[in-house]
């Protein structure tokens, strides 16, 4: 039985999306049918338990644009197509920073070659591939007639910013981002990016009772080292992770140390690898600093998130175990790093010592190794790490490596908020002369 009600309404969101897709039905129209095909199909006990839930009206309301992300496109869910077009973050983008607002803000008229070229004109040719409303052949001339019809209307100021107020039957549809303040769009992409044109900053939509996650939020939770927490290592920009999603790390704190070092030391650009590299944060920035900067992660998700949060090609996130990668590779870099890892081993969590791992460490690095780890004046690792303090740790890496300095850097600034009596790791640079 409870299985019924969850079929049925998938079986007519599907059959509503193909037919969305060829332009046959609108939006609003779209729910109504899914509601009610599904209301038909649940007996009327079932029925009447679902009725306080999904099946419920939407509710109106005033919602600012600020707070609305792009969502849906071209027929498909958020998720349906950003799987289809291979774009994570499309659903995660703010509307006012998408395709529909910078067309309207460009300057002067566009040509059909401008127009296709820019990312309103992308956003058409994506929509029309992956949903087949038009023979690919029509494609083009497609997109520049909705793009200059679109521009039409900015012109002659039809953008009806409060269309839904006086009773149209297709009104701005949108579904709240779990554990955020945001609003994901499922239909008016054009009539908000018109209003947020003409200077309106909230506009009338009809919000879901049901909520939905983003993709991005998905794939987080699916890493390996978080357990279904919403907590992030490294810093992420993404607004639905805003609220309800906690920063561990601050990572700032560690590469302006590192940064002032290297400058002070003279050490210029050269290559950078980051061991347990988690979603490719420190991989990034030093790549901007100019290094030729490589990551091993563990985690194969590690890719795809680098490569659509920071831009990283997947060929520099290597996915491998750290202690395996390191052992196999067979050459130096000028700088590496490798942060929160080592007491892992020295909690007996790898595949070998914390002393094998430094002495690896030691044959990978040409000029310097950053490193941070776990230590014993944290509250959970009082009794486990007991005596793993920071002298202790800066011993252990002179007696296993063969480093001629040892630094200490000073600590981290992650013990604050919930982490009060936890981290303040010593960052420790081990110089090659």
């Amino acid at each position: 039985m409870k299985s019924l009600p969850r079929r049925a309404l998938n079986a007519a969101r599907f059959r509503g999306r193909r037919a969305a897709a060829r332009g046959r039905v609108t939006a609003v129209a779209l729910a109504d049918r899914a509601t009610g095909a599904a209301r038909r199909s649940v007996p009327a006990p079932v029925r009447l338990r679902l009725s306080r839930t999904f099946l419920r009206p939407s509710q109106s309301s005033m919602v600012a644009i600020d707070q609305l992300l792009l969502g849906a496109q071209g027929g498909l869910s958020p998720k349906e197509f950003s799987q289809a077009t291979g774009d994570l973050l499309w659903p995660s983008t703010p509307l006012a920073a998408g395709p529909h607002v910078q067309l309207l803000a460009a300057d002067g008229a566009l040509t059909d070659e401008q127009i296709l070229a820019s990312p309103y004109g992308q956003l058409g040719l994506r929509c029309l591939k992956t949903s087949g409303s038009y023979f690919w052949a029509d494609a083009p001339a497609g997109v520049v007639e909705v793009a200059r019809d679109f521009l039409a209307r900015k012109e002659s100021s039809s953008y009806e910013p409060r269309a839904n107020q006086s009773g149209p039957a297709d009104p701005i549809l949108v579904e709240r981002i779990r554990g955020s303040e945001y609003f994901g769009v499922l239909d008016g992409h054009h009539r908000i990016a018109l209003a947020y044109a003409a200077g309106e900053t909230t506009v009338p939509v009809t919000v879901k009772r049901t909520t939905a996650s983003t993709p991005l939020q998905d794939l987080l939770l699916r890493m390996s080292w978080l357990d279904g927490t919403k907590e992030l290592y490294q810093p992420l920009p993404a607004p639905e992770l805003e609220r309800g999603w906690t920063l561990v790390r601050q990572c700032t704190d560690r590469l302006e140390k590192m940064q002032a070092f290297l400058s002070a030391r003279g050490i210029s650009p050269g290559s950078y690898l980051d061991v347990a590299s988690c979603y490719g944060w420190f991989v990034a920035q030093m790549s901007a600093a100019g290094f030729l900067a490589e990551g091993v992660e563990r985690d194969p998700l590690a890719q795809p998130l680098g490569s659509a949060v920071y831009g990283l090609p997947a060929s520099v996130v290597h996915i491998r175990q750290c202690e395996d990668f390191l052992a196999a590779a067979g050459r130096r870099w000028d700088v590496v790093s490798c942060f929160s890892l080592l007491h892992h081993f020295a909690l007996g969590r790898g595949t070998i010592g914390p002393a094998e791992l430094v002495r690896l460490l030691d044959e990978v690095t040409g000029k310097v190794l950053f490193l941070d780890t776990g230590q014993d004046h944290e509250a959970w690792f009082g009794t486990s790490l007991a005596g793993w303090d920071t002298p202790r740790i800066a011993g252990f890496l002179a007696e296993h490596g063969t480093f001629d300095e040892i630094i200490n850097l000073g600590p981290d600034s992650d013990g604050v908020g919930p982490y009060a009596g936890n981290y303040g790791r010593h960052l420790f640079a081990c110089i090659r002369h």
